[in-house]
């Protein structure tokens, strides 16, 4: 279980925490692994947390890092600065190199976390025979971003899908 904090507001506390399954790692061939559900929960002034979003679809399962089986979660965390929050993944396991950001921003008016933008790179095995040449040569990059869309960190889905 990875999380971070955020407070976007001098009054407020959130949290974002990814809950792992009890199933997860157990699955059997052909089964895909469970959801690995994200929550924002904000602390009360009493001490106590309530809910305030869930998205099960931001965190990759644990068999989506690629053909190597690496887990794109493993190893890596949720980022929160001022009003944004990153959730980072990426695998760097055999021939997969890839990494997956998503950020979210705390938008006042609304009281409620937005999707601000999704960014993917890749990297793939250097062919060439030159021993100064880099390991891996880039495939490129992707950037999703708002553009004024208001879309609530609930109801967010990746592009890709």
């Amino acid at each position: 279980m990875a999380s971070a904090r955020s407070s976007p507001t001098s009054s407020r506390s959130f949290y974002f925490v990814a809950l792992a399954s009890r199933a997860e790692g157990k699955t059997s061939r052909g089964q895909s692994a469970p959801a690995r559900p994200l929550v924002i929960v904000e602390q009360g002034k009493a001490g106590r947390f309530a809910l305030v979003a869930r998205n099960d679809n931001v965190i990759l399962r644990s068999d989506e890092g690629g053909i190597n089986g690496c887990d794109p979660f493993e190893g890596r965390g949720i980022a929160a600065k001022g009003v944004y929050v990153t959730i980072e993944q990426g695998v760097a396991c055999g021939g997969a190199h890839w990494t997956d950001y998503a950020t979210f921003r705390f938008d006042r008016r609304s009281g409620t976390f937005l999707f601000d933008n999704w960014r993917t790179q890749s990297w793939s095995l250097n062919p060439s025979d030159d021993p100064k040449a880099d390991a891996l040569v880039s495939d490129g990059q992707q950037i999703v971003r708002s553009r004024g869309r208001q879309v609530p960190f609930a109801k967010w889905r990746r592009p890709d899908r």
